[in-house]
């Protein structure tokens, strides 16, 4: 009898291991999905409504006024390609052996969106390269990492333009989820030595805080934390990785040339305290943080847009006098 029990109680236990393990796995296959698939190629096609009008920008004159080159780069990590624009500097006479800035958007942005920033680096002097991140516009690469696999097309990127333009300054700019592309970026395999600076606009600095911050509003009975879990466990089964090495402050440690992060206090999708924590894990020196008060998320160009303007140029000329 005592034998029949212990059999039963087995059985018992190893079903409700097997019922565990499946519905956890059916869930993380749905934050998952969920998490990985935040944005597609057609609703990445167009900018914004009201976008130009809003960043005081014609998109036709800016296309008429400057040499704007199409160029498609194979991604060294999974072959897809890469679309982006190289835009010529009227100082750099058509000459891609120049000074250059890689543009990173953000997430529902495409390279267009960052046509405003585009043109003031190349009232600067700057050739600019825009690229579309992975998922978006013509980028037809699956799955939005928080820029832990973004950060492979980046490089690449980063490497284009170092061939293009060997010994040429180069900078990175980064906004929001693309502000986590490029930190990622700086931090992996000493890619900082490739550039001369990087700024970082209301930059995401966790993927994990993020899947969680989006999840919290959920009314469906089961805790974030568990769905977090479930979410990590198909992500590495998945992808190869944990939530927790996307961590754009531990990455970016050791970076050693110039930073300048932009945010706000205001900022309720990629709060104050991500700007902060990645300033204050970068053991240099070098390095800088601007925030402001009111502004509500990637607004500081509209809001602030004399200061931007300042502190950038600030920035560069500090460049130009090292190099």
């Amino acid at each position: 009898m005592k034998r029949k029990i212990i059999i039963f109680l087995s059985v018992v236990l190893t079903l409700a291991v097997l019922l565990f393990a499946g519905m956890s796995y059916f869930i993380g296959l749905q934050v998952f999905d969920g998490s990985t698939q935040l944005v597609n190629n057609e609703n990445t096609r167009e900018v914004p409504e009201n976008f130009w009008e809003e960043y005081r920008m014609n998109y036709e004159e800016f296309c008429e006024k400057h040499k704007i080159e199409k160029v498609e780069i194979i991604s060294s990590f999974d072959g897809h390609v890469i679309p982006a624009d190289y835009i010529y500097s009227h100082q750099s006479e058509g000459n891609k052996n120049h000074k250059t800035v890689v543009l990173v958007h953000g997430l529902g942005g495409n390279r267009y969106t960052t046509y405003p920033y585009a043109a003031f680096f190349l009232e600067k002097g700057y050739n600019v390269l825009a690229y579309d991140q992975r998922s978006t516009n013509e980028n037809t690469a699956k799955y939005t990492t928080f820029g832990y696999w973004e950060k492979y097309d980046l490089i690449d990127c980063i490497d284009y333009v170092l061939e293009k333009a060997p010994g040429q300054t180069i900078g990175v700019w980064g906004q929001s989820f693309g502000g986590a592309t490029a930190g990622l970026a700086m931090g992996y395999d000493d890619t900082h030595k490739k550039v001369d600076f990087v700024i970082l606009d209301c930059p995401i600095s966790n993927m994990e805080w993020m899947i969680k911050d989006n999840m919290k509003d959920m009314d469906i009975g089961i805790p974030v934390s568990y769905l977090s879990w479930c979410g990590n466990i198909v992500n590495k089964l998945k992808l190869g990785f944990f939530y927790k090495e996307a961590d754009v402050a531990s990455a970016m440690r050791n970076v050693d040339i110039p930073v300048l992060i932009i945010n706000s206090k205001a900022d309720t999708v990629t709060p104050y305290f991500m700007g902060k924590d990645i300033y204050d894990s970068i053991r240099s020196k070098n390095k800088q943080i601007w925030t402001v008060e009111d502004s509500k998320h990637a607004m500081m160009w509209i809001d602030y847009n004399q200061e931007y303007r300042k502190r950038v140029t600030e920035l560069l000329n500090s460049i130009e006098k090292r190099t």
